[in-house]
C-alpha cells in the first residue's frame, strides 16, 4: 500500500509540475489580477447563481426566469469574448486532455479493458509532448 501512495503522490507531483498544469496556473493568475476579465466572469458567475435561484424557488415566474436566463447568456458571450478568459478556457481543456489521459493509461494498465476512446488517434506519433489528446 505505500508504495501505490507513494507512485500517486510521485503521479500528483509530476501533474503539478508540468507545463500543462503550469500554463493553466499561469492563465488563472491572469484572469484573476485582470480587472475586466475578472470581472466579465464575476458577472457570468452571478447571472448563473441568479438562474439557479430561480430554479429552486417554489412557484417560480416562467418569465423571470427568461430575462434571467438572457441575462446570463448575455454575461457569458461578454466572458468568452475576452482574451484571457479564452486564453484560460484553452489552457483548462489542455490540463483536462492530459488528465483524461492519465486516467486512460491507468485504467488500461489496472484492467487490461481498452476502449475505443482508449486507441491513439492514426496520426500519433506516441509522445504526448505538445499533443491535444487523443482521439
Amino acid at each position: 500500500m505505500k508504495t501505490v501512495l507513494t507512485k500517486a503522490q510521485e503521479l500528483a507531483e509530476a501533474i503539478s509540475a508540468s507545463d500543462v498544469y503550469l500554463r493553466m496556473k499561469e492563465m488563472e493568475a491572469g484572469v484573476e489580477q485582470d480587472p475586466e476579465a475578472a470581472a466579465a466572469v464575476r458577472r457570468m458567475m452571478e447571472k448563473r447563481e441568479r438562474v439557479e435561484e430561480l430554479l429552486t424557488r417554489k412557484g417560480m415566474d416562467p418569465g423571470e426566469l427568461k430575462i434571467a436566463n438572457a441575462e446570463m447568456i448575455l454575461a457569458e458571450r461578454e466572458m468568452n469574448t475576452n482574451e484571457k478568459v479564452m486564453a484560460l478556457k484553452t489552457a483548462r481543456k489542455a490540463f483536462s486532455d492530459m488528465m483524461d489521459n492519465v486516467n486512460r493509461i491507468l485504467r488500461v494498465v489496472i484492467t487490461g479493458e481498452i476502449r475505443e476512446e482508449d486507441v491513439a488517434a492514426p496520426d500519433c506519433s506516441g509522445s504526448c509532448e505538445g499533443c491535444s489528446g487523443c482521439g
